[in-house]
C-alpha cells in the first residue's frame, strides 16, 4: 500500500474490530464497488471543506461470513489404500508402489497433487510420489528396489510418496462496511470505528510510517462505537468531557473566589527594600496580574456555562433514555382481539379485565415511587431537577394512557358492564393531576433557572449580589401567578434552598483553615467583604420584595419562618465580619513592619519576631477546634475571639516598646521622617500612631548627627577634595561640596513639610546650625571659582593665539623635503572647556572670553579631529617615499611643504579658515598620493622585468637521448651556447621595456616625454644602479650554480665522452684538455654575453 495514510487508517480499523493483520478485508473494501470506496476514503483525506458535514466523518463495521473452500489435505497410506479399495475392489497396492517406483522425475511432476485447475482426480496416476532423483549423468530407473544397471545391489529405504485428498473447509471471511448517507437498522448492535476531520484541507503524505502516527492524529480524531449511542455519549461526556473542564476549576488559580496564593510570599517581598527604579515595573506587573485576572474570570464564566449548558444536555440524554425504555409500559397482549370484547365472551372479557387492573396497579406503583421521590440536590437547581425528570416520568406514563387501543379496550368493558374501568379513569385522574402540577412547576420554575445557575455558578460574590434582587422579583411572579407555588408549604422550602446555596458557596469558598495563610490581607476583605454583602442583600431583597407586596395590596403577603431563611444567612454576614475585622487588623501590622522601617531601625530580626507572633496568632485562628459558619459553634467560636483579642494586645505593647527602642538609635533622619509621615496617610494601628508622633524629636536629635559628621568630612577634604571621574579640579572640588549639601538639604526640605516641628526649640536650634554649614560650604565653591577665573583670564589669550600646527625637529634619517608636524593644541585649553562647560551647569556667570571658548568646544574638537586624519595621511605618504622618489617629487614636495607652513605660521586657533586649510592641504596630499602610487606601480613592473632577468638559467642542459644516454660533449656545449643566445634575445627584450616605464614616470610626474630629462638624474642613476646589480647577480649566479655541480661529490654527469683504451693507458674524445677549454669558453660567453 504505497500511501501510508491509507496504511495507517488500515491498521486503525484492523486493531479497534480486531482483524487478522493478513486478512485483505481493507484492500478488498477499497477495490469494492469499482474502486468508489477508494475514492470516497482519498476524498476524506485530500478534499474536506469545514463547510461539508458529509466528507468529515467515516464509520466503518465489519460482517463475519462463512464461506466452503475445496482444498487438499495430506493423507496416511493407510487412508489412501483405503479410499482406492473402495474405489475399484481390485485394487493392488503392491503393484502401485512399483509403478510408483519406476517413474522418473517427469513422471513424478505431471502426477503433482493439484492438476491446473486446482482440483485433484481421483484416479491413483495423479498421485504425487515425490521420488529422489539421484544426481549423475544419466537418469537410472529402479524397479522393486533393484537397480537395473547393477541388478546385483539392492535399493535401500525408498521414499514414499505423499497421499492428498480434497475436502471442504470452511472459512470466515472478514467484509468491511462503510456508513456514509444510511445506517443500517441494527448499527446499534455492531461495533464500529469512526474517524473525525478535525481540519480542512489535504493532510498531508507522511515520509515514513512512524511520522504517520505522530502526523495523523493532528490532523483527525478516530475511535469506538460499540453499545448503545446515547448511553455512549451520555458516558463520554460524563466520564471523560466533564473531568477535563472541571479539572482547571479544582486545581488552578482561575477565580477570585479560588485564588489561595501563599501570604507568606508577600509577606517575605513586603520586608524587602525595593529599588526607586522598580516601582514603575512593579505598577505594570499589578496592571497586567489585573489583566490576567479579568481574562481568567470571564473564561471561567464561560467555562461554567458550558459547563451548566452540558449538565442539562446530560440530564436531557437521560430522561430521554428512560421515556425510550420506560420504566412501565402499558402493553395490550397481541392475542386479545379487542373487537371480540362483548358480554358473551366471558373469558376474552375476564382476560381484558385482568389487564386493565395490571395497568392500573402499575400505573399506582409509579405513582407511589414518584411521590416518594425528593429532590437529590440540596440548592434551587435541584428544585428544577426535580419537577422536570417528575414531569418527563409521568408524561410518558400519561401518553400511554391516551393510547387509542387502552381507550377501545375501555370503551368495550364498559359495554360489557364490567367496574374496571371506573377504577382506571380514578387512577388515571390523579396521574393527570400530578402529571399538570408537575409540568405547571417546570414551566415557572424555568424562569427563574437563569437566576438559579448564577446563585450556585458564578464566579464572584458580586455577580450573586446582583442577582438576588432580580431572582426575588421572579420569585413574586411565581408566587403570584403558579397555581401550586402560590403557598408557604412550597415557597418557603424553595427560598430555603437558595439560603442554603448561598451559605454553602460562602462557607465553600471562605475556608477558615486555609483564609490567612494562603491569602493576602486585602484579598481577604474583599472577599469577605463582597460575602457580607450578597448574604445581606438576600434578607434586604426579601424585605423589599415583601414590602412591595403589602403595599400592592392585592396578593398574599409573604409571611414566612424568619429562622429557615436567615437565621444562618445573618450568622455567617456575622463571622465574615469577624474576618474583615481580622483582615484590617492584620494589614496594620503589615503598614507598620515595612521595609522603611528596617532600614530606619536597623533591626529586622526584631521586626520578624513580632511579625512570627502575629502569624502565630492567626495560626491559632486557623486551627480553632470550631466551625465558625456553623450555629452550634457560635460559643466556641467567642472563646477564640476574645483569645484572639488579648494576644492582640500583647502584640500592641511589644510593638510600642520596640519603636521606643529603635527611634533612639537611628539611621537616617530623612527616611525616618519619610516613614512616620507615611504612617500618619496609612491605615495602621492606633496606638502605634500614637507612639510614632512622640519620636519627631528623634529624628531631629539624628538629622543634628548627620549634620555634624557632615561638615566634619567637609573640614577635614576641602583643601584635597575627592573627584568623580572626569571631572577637572575645580569642578570636583565644586561637585563634591554641593554632594555634601544636598545630603543635609534634602533631609531640611522634607522636614519644613512639619512646620510647627521646625518651630519647636530644637527645631530652632538645628536649622540655625544647618544654615551656618551651607554658608560655609557656599563660601568654598565661591572662592574656587573666582581662583579658576583668574588663572584663565591669564593664560587663555597665549593658549589661543597658537597655531594649529607645529614642525617637529628633523631627526638624523629625515630628509628636509619632509619634516613631520604636530597638532599644537595645549592640554590646558580642553581642561578650561571642560570646567567652563560645568561650572555654566552650576549657574556661575563666566566672562564672555571663556564662555565663547566653552561654547566653541564641539567646534575645536572636531577641527582636531580633521587635522589628525590629515596628518595621518601625510605621514603615511612621506614613509612611503624613497629617497630617489623623493628627488624626483622635489618640486611636488616642496609645494606641500609651503601649504603646511600656513597652519605652522599664520592660522591660529581663534582664526576661521581652519576648514580651507585643512581642505586644500588634504586635496594636495590626495593628488600626491595618487602621482606615487603610479609611480609605484611602475616601479614594481620594472623590478617585476629586473627579476626575470636575474632568475634566468644561462647553463641549460639538454634533455638524454631517447634510449636514456647523455649526449657528447660537443653537442651539450653546442646547446648550451644555442639556448643561451635564445635567453639573451628574451632579455634583452625585457630590458627594452624598461625604458618606456621610465619614460611614463617623466609624463606623469613632469608632463613630458624626453627621456632625457635633467630632473630625473636621480630617478635614472637609481634604476642604472639596478639593472647593474641584476645582470652581475645574474652572471655570478649561474657560475656559482655551475661550479656548485661540477664540485658536488652526488651531482649527475652533463655530458658523456667516447674512451679508447690504448694500452697501457685510456684515450678520452675528446681530451681533458679540451674539455676544459670548451669550459673556459663556455663562462666567457656566460661573461660576455
Amino acid at each position: 500500500m504505497d500511501d501510508l495514510r491509507f496504511r495507517w487508517m488500515k491498521d486503525c480499523i484492523y486493531n479497534v474490530l480486531n482483524i487478522d493483520s493478513q486478512d485483505p478485508a481493507f484492500e478488498d473494501f477499497l477495490e469494492g464497488e469499482d474502486g468508489a470506496n477508494e475514492l470516497i476514503v482519498a476524498k476524506f483525506l485530500n478534499e474536506t471543506s469545514a463547510d461539508s458535514e458529509d466528507e468529515n466523518a467515516l464509520l466503518f463495521y465489519k460482517e463475519v461470513f462463512e464461506e466452503m473452500r475445496e482444498e487438499q489435505v495430506e493423507i496416511s497410506e493407510e487412508e489412501w489404500i483405503e479410499e482406492q479399495l473402495a474405489l475399484n475392489p481390485e485394487f493392488d497396492p503392491n503393484e502401485t508402489s512399483d509403478a510408483d517406483a519406476t517413474g522418473d522425475d517427469e513422471t513424478a511432476i505431471a502426477h503433482s497433487p493439484r492438476s491446473v485447475n486446482g482440483q485433484q482426480a481421483n484416479s491413483q496416476n495423479n498421485v504425487n510420489t515425490n521420488q529422489n532423483v539421484a544426481n549423475g549423468p544419466t537418469p537410472v530407473s529402479v524397479e522393486n528396489g533393484v537397480d537395473q544397471a547393477n541388478p546385483d545391489e539392492v535399493k535401500p529405504d525408498i521414499p514414499k510418496p505423499k497421499r492428498y485428498r480434497n475436502e471442504l473447509v470452511k472459512y470466515l471471511r472478514t467484509i468491511l462496511y462503510l456508513c456514509r448517507e444510511s445506517y443500517p437498522p441494527n448499527i446499534t448492535q455492531k461495533i464500529c470505528v469512526y474517524f473525525l476531520r478535525t481540519s480542512a484541507g489535504t493532510i498531508p503524505v507522511p515520509p515514513s510510517y512512524e511520522e504517520a502516527d505522530k502526523s495523523m492524529t493532528k490532523y483527525l480524531d478516530y475511535g469506538l462505537l460499540n453499545g448503545h449511542t446515547l448511553h455512549l455519549l451520555a458516558n463520554t461526556l460524563t466520564k471523560v468531557y466533564n473531568p477535563l473542564l472541571t479539572y482547571p476549576a479544582e486545581h488552578e488559580d482561575i477565580s477570585p473566589e479560588l485564588d489561595t496564593r501563599p501570604i507568606s510570599s508577600k509577606t517575605n517581598k513586603s520586608n524587602e527594600p525595593q529599588a526607586p527604579e522598580n516601582i514603575e515595573e512593579t505598577e505594570e506587573t499589578k496592571r497586567d496580574e489585573k489583566r490576567r485576572q479579568r481574562e481568567l474570570e470571564l473564561r471561567t464564566m464561560l467555562r461554567d456555562e458550558f459547563l451548566i449548558v452540558m449538565q442539562k444536555f446530560l440530564n436531557q440524554i437521560g430522561l430521554t433514555l428512560r421515556q425510550l425504555e420506560g420504566e412501565v409500559r402499558l402493553e395490550l397482549p397481541p392475542t386479545l382481539e379487542v373487537a371480540k370484547i362483548t358480554k358473551q365472551n366471558r373469558d376474552i372479557v375476564e382476560t381484558a379485565e385482568a389487564i386493565v387492573y395490571k395497568w392500573n396497579g402499575e400505573i399506582r406503583e409509579a405513582l407511589e415511587r414518584e411521590l416518594k421521590k425528593i429532590p437529590t440536590s440540596p440548592g434551587p437547581l435541584g428544585e428544577i431537577d426535580f419537577w422536570r425528570e417528575r414531569n418527563i416520568s409521568l408524561s410518558s406514563l400519561f401518553e400511554q394512557t391516551k393510547q387509542d387501543q387502552i381507550e377501545q379496550v375501555l370503551e368495550k368493558l364498559e359495554l360489557a358492564e364490567n367496574p374496571s374501568p371506573a377504577s382506571f379513569r380514578d387512577t388515571r385522574a390523579d396521574l393527570t393531576k400530578y402529571y399538570l402540577e408537575a409540568k405547571d412547576n417546570v414551566k415557572f420554575l424555568s424562569t427563574l433557572e437563569r437566576h438559579f445557575k448564577n446563585v450556585t455558578h458564578a464566579p464572584s460574590f458580586r455577580i450573586v449580589s446582583e442577582t438576588i434582587p432580580k431572582m426575588m422579583s421572579a420569585l413574586r411572579m411565581v408566587w403570584i401567578i403558579s397555581r401550586h407555588y402560590n403557598k408557604d408549604e412550597r415557597m418557603v422550602p424553595l427560598m430555603e434552598r437558595i439560603a442554603n446555596q448561598l451559605c454553602e458557596r460562602v462557607a465553600r469558598s471562605i475556608n477558615i483553615r486555609t483564609l490567612f495563610s494562603n491569602h493576602q490581607p486585602e484579598e481577604i476583605i474583599e472577599k469577605c467583604t463582597e460575602a457580607k454583602n450578597m448574604l445581606e442583600k438576600w434578607r434586604q431583597s426579601y424585605y423589599e420584595v415583601r414590602a412591595e407586596i403589602e403595599q400592592s395590596g392585592r396578593d398574599s403577603r409573604w409571611e414566612f419562618d424568619y429562622k429557615r431563611l436567615f437565621k444562618l444567612t445573618d450568622h455567617m454576614a456575622l463571622i465574615n465580619n469577624d474576618f474583615i475585622a481580622i483582615a484590617k487588623e492584620l494589614e496594620e501590622f503589615y503598614n507598620i513592619f515595612t521595609p522603611e522601617l528596617k532600614a530606619v531601625t536597623g533591626k529586622p530580626h526584631k521586626i520578624d519576631e513580632i511579625l512570627h507572633r502575629v502569624h502565630k496568632v492567626l495560626e491559632l485562628i486557623e486551627h480553632a477546634p470550631c466551625d465558625p459558619f456553623k450555629l452550634e459553634d457560635i460559643d466556641k467560636w467567642k472563646m477564640v475571639s476574645a483569645n484572639y483579642a488579648q494576644q492582640i494586645e500583647e502584640i500592641d505593647e511589644q510593638t510600642k516598646n520596640f519603636i521606643s527602642e529603635s527611634f533612639k538609635s537611628l539611621r537616617s533622619a530623612e527616611t525616618a521622617f519619610d516613614m512616620l509621615l507615611k504612617f500618619e496617610k496609612n491605615t495602621t494601628r492606633n496606638t502605634i500612631q500614637e507612639e510614632m508622633h512622640k519620636r519627631f524629636n528623634d529624628i531631629l536629635r539624628q538629622y543634628d548627627n548627620e549634620i555634624t559628621e557632615i561638615n566634619s568630612i567637609f573640614q577635614h577634604n576641602k583643601n584635597k577634595p575627592p573627584l568623580n571621574k572626569n571631572h577637572p579640579p575645580i569642578v570636583g572640588a565644586i561637585a563634591w561640596s554641593r554632594s555634601l549639601f544636598r545630603r543635609i538639604k534634602h533631609t531640611m526640605l522634607r522636614l519644613h513639610t512639619k512646620e510647627q516641628l521646625m518651630q519647636t526649640e530644637l527645631g530652632k536650634q538645628i536649622k540655625s546650625y544647618y544654615v551656618r554649614v551651607a554658608r560655609e560650604m557656599k563660601a568654598y565653591e565661591d572662592s574656587k571659582f573666582a581662583e579658576w577665573r583668574q588663572k584663565t583670564e591669564q593664560i587663555l589669550p597665549a593658549l589661543q593665539k597658537r597655531n594649529v600646527l607645529k614642525e617637529l625637529p628633523l631627526n638624523e634619517n629625515q630628509n628636509r623635503l619632509t619634516p613631520r608636524y604636530a597638532i599644537d593644541f595645549d592640554p590646558q585649553l580642553n581642561e578650561m572647556m571642560t570646567e567652563a562647560k560645568y561650572l555654566e551647569q552650576f549657574d556661575y556667570i563666566l566672562p564672555e572670553g571663556i564662555r565663547h571658548l566653552a561654547l566653541s568646544e564641539e567646534k575645536m574638537k572636531h577641527i582636531s579631529m580633521q587635522l589628525k586624519i590629515m596628518l595621518r595621511n601625510y605621514d603615511r605618504l612621506t614613509d612611503s617615499l624613497e629617497e630617489h622618489e623623493q628627488l624626483l617629487l622635489k618640486d611636488n614636495l616642496e609645494q606641500l611643504k609651503r601649504i603646511m607652513m600656513t597652519g605652522t605660521q599664520r592660522l591660529p586657533w581663534t582664526s576661521t579658515n581652519h576648514e580651507k586649510f585643512i581642505s586644500v592641504t588634504s586635496e594636495t596630499i590626495s593628488k600626491l598620493e595618487s602621482t606615487v602610487n603610479q609611480m609605484k606601480k611602475n616601479s614594481q613592473d620594472i623590478q617585476m622585468f629586473l627579476d626575470e632577468i636575474r632568475q634566468c638559467n644561462l647553463f641549460r642542459q639538454p634533455d638524454p637521448n631517447p634510449d636514456g644516454s647523455l649526449v657528447y660533449c660537443k653537442e651539450y656545449f653546442e646547446y648550451v651556447e644555442n639556448r643561451r643566445r635564445q635567453d639573451a634575445i628574451e632579455l634583452q627584450k625585457k630590458y627594452k621595456l624598461i625604458g618606456p616605464l621610465i619614460t611614463k614616470v617623466e609624463g606623469l610626474v613632469f608632463n613630458t616625454n624626453t627621456s632625457q630629462s635633467p630632473n630625473m638624474t636621480a630617478y635614472y642613476a637609481y634604476w642604472e644602479k639596478k639593472v647593474f646589480a641584476t645582470l652581475s647577480e645574474l652572471i655570478l649566479e649561474n657560475l656559482r650554480m655551475l661550479f656548485e655541480s661540477l664540485k658536488s661529490e652526488n651531482h649527475n654527469p652533463l655530458f658523456q665522452v667516447n674512451a679508447l683504451l690504448v694500452a697501457p693507458a685510456v684515450a678520452l674524445q675528446p681530451n681533458q684538455h679540451e674539455i676544459l677549454k670548451l669550459f673556459s669558453q663556455s663562462m666567457r660567453d656566460c661573461v660576455e654575453v
